[in-house]
């Protein structure tokens, strides 16, 4: 249940959440390239989580 509600909580990281400001500024990524890849990264990352919380719910359930 913890990693199905982490995955959709980072599920999409934008510039209205913190999270997307700390990896800009940190990482000192522009705003035009932060959108494209935070975006993408954080997307594919949810639906590897989600895909793996499916599967694990039909080994452990």
């Amino acid at each position: 249940m913890v990693m199905a509600i982490g995955a959709g909580a980072m599920t999409v990281s934008h510039a209205n959440d913190s999270y997307f400001w700390v990896v800009t500024q940190f990482g000192k990524i522009d705003l035009k390239t932060a959108y494209k890849t935070q975006t993408v990264a954080t997307l594919l990352q949810g639906l590897a989580i989600m895909v793996t919380v499916f599967i694990l719910s039909l080994i452990l359930i």
